[in-house]
């Protein structure tokens, strides 16, 4: 299944010798509802949700499903024996393009057992990672509260509602720059940075301040679930620069990331129905080979590699790199 710009009619991926999978995936599109959304992704959207939950695909049998509806139908063959363990039968990650060309709020999310208690049993946490594929001159990251603010200090801060800038601690934003941003961890993107994100399959965010914004439905804050979730003695890590990951691979209890050159020894994939594979160009043109399919990614277009494959391989030029994200 791949994601195509919604106007692109590029041939779909097989995905598998048995053709089970074939399909369009089509990126969810997050518009400019979002105060802060810049202009790379193009018709005012803030984000693409290039796959997840909601994601639609357009099967060969003319059929539309989300690749939640479509994990419930197929179970392991496309969320894996690990997805199945950690979520039951629903897709068990979520890919992002985000475009800020302003200050996306400052926030923060749940851990599962957090968004359990106060979402359902079903709620998900969200712990995630970026990968820092632009930014402009001057640009930021937020990365947690100002170092040497007591922990006690941030909690006033969050209930009554005065966080600002000078309260957080904020890094350069350089492409090639990777972070770990657990749950807890207050964050925030800043203008003219464009980011890859993967996570948990969730939208839980608790806003600690919206940097002044006025005050819009879906846009309020959350003190409460802010100061239950927080951790203020913790900082995103940087876990990689200039397009490398240090060890070679992030992985968490909740997800895998690597950045992965084609030919490289990465770029022999396995995935033998333990988990799903999210494969995103980073830049250049990136072809994976299977058994009896190939596909042709470009600059930022993005492939769901089932689980059920035995095997694929992630070829392309030398200058090439591509963005894998798995299950643990």
């Amino acid at each position: 299944m791949t994601q195509r710009r919604p106007d692109d009619p590029h041939p779909a991926l097989t995905g598998a010798s048995t053709n089970t999978f074939a399909g369009v995936l089509r990126p969810t599109l997050v518009p400019s509802l979002r105060p802060w959304a810049g202009g790379r992704l193009g018709g005012g959207a803030g984000e693409h949700w290039v796959a997840g939950p909601g994601s639609e695909v357009t099967l060969t049998d003319g059929r539309v499903l989300t690749l939640d509806a479509l994990s419930a139908e197929a179970g392991a063959a496309l969320a894996g024996t690990r997805g199945l363990a950690m979520y039951g039968a629903r897709f068990p990650l979520l890919v992002k393009l985000i475009d800020a060309g302003d200050w996306l709020s400052l926030q923060v999310h749940p851990s599962d057992a957090q968004a359990r208690r106060r979402h359902g049993p079903d709620a998900v946490g969200k712990a995630e990672a970026w990968l820092v594929l632009d930014a402009d001159p001057g640009a930021n990251l937020v990365v947690g509260p100002r170092l040497g603010v007591a922990a006690g200090a941030v909690r006033v801060a969050i209930s009554a509602g005065t966080m600002d800038r000078p309260d957080c601690e904020a890094v350069a934003a350089r492409a090639g720059d990777v972070f770990n941003v657990a749950p807890g961890n207050i964050h925030a993107i800043g203008a003219g940075v464009f980011v890859y994100e993967i996570e948990q399959p969730s939208d839980l965010t608790y806003r600690i301040s919206d940097w002044g914004r006025p005050a819009v439905p879906g846009r309020s804050l959350h003190r409460e679930e802010a100061l239950e979730a927080v951790r203020p003695e913790q900082q995103a890590q940087l876990v990689g620069s200039n397009w490398q990951l240090a060890g070679g691979v992030l992985t968490t209890p909740e997800f895998r990331l690597e950045l992965v050159a084609p030919n490289s020894a990465a770029a022999a994939r396995r995935p033998a129905g333990q988990t799903p594979e999210i494969v995103t160009v980073v830049h250049g043109e990136i072809v994976l080979r299977g058994d009896g399919w190939t596909e042709l990614l470009r600059t930022h277009e993005t492939a769901v590699v089932p689980a059920e494959v035995a095997a694929y391989e992630i070829g392309g030029d030398a200058t090439s790199l591509a963005a894998v994200g798995s299950l643990p």
